[in-house]
């Protein structure tokens, strides 16, 4: 019994964990892949957003959706590292667990750009920093503003009984 409460207690620091090792990896790969790689794998969400917004294919749309496409996976992905690391940082109870996890999600996506730098026909952009950064920050926030609902909630129910 003591041992799954144990468990259970260090469930939202395991889970949280898992997302952030799950999350640098997807990075990595992605990071890593060549600029034909990467432009077949965004082709492929530009090609549904074109026929899902009933867009035309003319050589302009298909770049103005694509530059949107390639920008908003950065901001996502780093939105969903931000929230991993703030819920990590915040299991590890950590005093002030958003430094940690800015400080974390800035590393992460300058050298995000920098290992691009080492993939065929990629290149590094401090505009891309700068969208990760923001993905790193509104993941974040989401995460602080969730618990900060959640925890709200308890004190409300703490003092109505």
């Amino acid at each position: 019994m003591k041992v799954l409460s144990k468990l259970k207690s260090k469930l939202p620091l395991i889970i949280s964990a898992a997302i952030v090792l799950a999350t640098f990896a997807a990075l990595f790969v992605f990071s890593g892949q060549d600029g034909e790689e990467s432009s077949a794998l965004s082709s492929i969400f530009v090609n549904f957003a074109i026929k899902l917004f009933r867009l035309s294919d003319d050589a302009a749309t298909v770049s103005t959706v694509t530059f949107i496409v390639r920008k908003l996976a950065h901001f996502t992905i780093f939105a969903i590292l931000g929230a991993s690391l703030y819920s990590f940082t915040s299991s590890l109870l950590l005093l002030r667990p958003y430094v940690s996890t800015l400080i974390i999600g800035l590393c992460a996506a300058a050298l995000n750009e920098l290992q691009q730098l080492t993939s065929a026909g990629r290149s590094a952009s401090v505009r891309d920093v700068a969208i990760d950064f923001s993905g790193v920050i509104v993941g974040s926030l989401i995460v602080w503003g969730i618990v900060r609902l959640i925890n709200s909630q308890k004190i409300k129910k703490a003092v109505d009984k």
